[in-house]
């Protein structure tokens, strides 16, 4: 009885509920959206008095800011096409009138490898030059190049990107033909750079595992080239795609192959573009290409080292040179008019693990970017004193720091 009473009550109390009035329809109108779909947040970069420095962190995808009037990080921005994976961005170089930044993307070997040349320059991925905002770090374009991308330049007027490739991979893979062995320049129109559809450059071939460029100035139109697996210095015309490219043997035995007996790197120019020194990291010396004759200074006027030499700096004068080496670990200043005997040199065992480029500009700050172990310690940058090399200040930046470029404080 009480069974059938309560089934007779929820039905009941079933049925008026289906007899109740439906909610009223509520209908609400928005007039078209007039914003950004993906509203940029970054904070806006304010550059300090002085100006500042800007360091790529090859293994953490970041870009470090510094003062260079004290030589303290300042700011910290990702930078990369995955958020995900290593993009590992390499070298940089800024292109001031543009409010433009460009960072090589040289990706490792397989995710999770060890900076942007892991396995000596083994990736078969290509890499990218994405052009970044100068007072964002946004990304105002991408295009994509060869695999492993080494040193990236800009002409002085702002006219060309160049791009070398430090591809092992490509020799290894040819070992019977040179000419396919050789990497190329990626020669980029900075206009031409854009956020999709972006020209696709000009590729020159050069050299096996080309890796430092330095361009004449102003317009570019001649790049000078470290080629490591050719014992040379390349220099190729970019006004003129078919143009032969000329190498001249950095020592008198140049053994083309992956393990060369010279290995020259690094490509930096003279401030009064008479001289290029080019860094040999196997013979451990610096040698003096002088561009006039197209020929190496003799023997006699290299720059024996203790260690391998990375990135130099050249005085503004032209006749100083701060010369970074690894193994050991250590920094050497020249004067060049003198001999080629250092007038100081420093050793930064324990404080700057594997010293990688300096530069200079001439003020009263000189700055080394220390890689680190490149894996789980971050690098360092040392600001020293130009004339005793005392440290001045050292900075903590990312993994494996490989870049340094100079942004003026008026360049926004």
């Amino acid at each position: 009885m009480a069974i059938s009473r309560f089934l007779g009550c929820a039905l009941a109390a079933s049925t008026l509920a289906g007899c109740a009035e439906p909610d009223p329809n509520i209908e609400t109108r928005y007039g078209a959206y007039e914003g950004d779909a993906y509203p940029n947040r970054r904070p806006k970069i304010v550059i300090p008095e002085g100006g500042m420095g800007v360091v790529s962190d090859s293994r953490s995808d970041t870009i470090s800011l510094l003062s260079l009037a004290t030589g303290e990080r300042f700011g910290v921005y990702p930078v990369g096409r995955d958020p995900v994976t290593i993009d590992g961005p390499h070298h940089v170089a800024l292109d001031a009138p543009g409010n433009a930044l460009y960072v090589a993307l040289s990706y490792p070997v397989v995710a999770g490898a060890v900076g942007p040349h892991a396995s000596h320059g083994s990736s078969a991925m290509y890499g990218y030059v994405q052009k970044l905002a100068l007072d964002d770090m946004r990304v105002l374009g991408q295009v994509r190049v060869e695999p492993n991308p080494g040193d990236i330049v800009i002409s002085e007027d702002g006219s060309r990107v160049v791009v070398s490739h430090y591809d092992l991979k490509r020799v290894l893979d040819n070992p019977r033909d040179i000419e396919a062995a050789r990497s190329s320049l990626a020669v980029i129109s900075p206009d031409e750079v854009l956020p999709t559809g972006s020209a696709q450059p000009v590729f020159i071939p050069v050299c096996m595992m080309a890796h430092g460029v330095a361009l004449s100035r102003p317009d570019g139109a001649r790049a000078y080239v470290a080629c490591y697996g050719e014992d040379s210095l390349a220099i190729v015309d970019l006004t003129d795609p078919s143009a032969e490219v000329v190498r001249v043997p950095v020592g008198p035995s140049p053994s083309p192959s992956p393990d060369p007996n010279y290995g020259p790197y690094a490509a930096v120019m003279s401030p009064d573009q008479k001289t290029i020194a080019v860094s040999n990291t196997k013979s451990k010396d610096v040698r003096f290409f002088d561009v006039a004759s197209g020929k190496f200074h003799e023997p006699e006027s290299s720059l024996l080292m203790l260690g391998a030499p990375y990135f130099v700096a050249w005085s503004p004068d032209a006749r100083r040179l701060y010369v970074p080496t690894q193994s050991p670990d250590a920094i050497a200043l020249f004067d060049l008019d003198e001999g080629p005997d250092a007038i100081v040199y420093r050793d930064l065992t324990g404080e700057c693990d594997k010293p990688h480029i300096a530069d200079f500009d001439g003020g009263d700050g000189l700055f080394v970017v220390c890689e680190g172990d490149q894996s789980e310690t971050p690098g360092k940058v040392l600001r020293l004193d130009p004339g005793t090399l005392e440290t001045r200040s050292d900075t903590t930046v990312g993994l494996y720091p490989d870049a340094f470029v100079r942004v003026a404080a008026e360049a926004q």
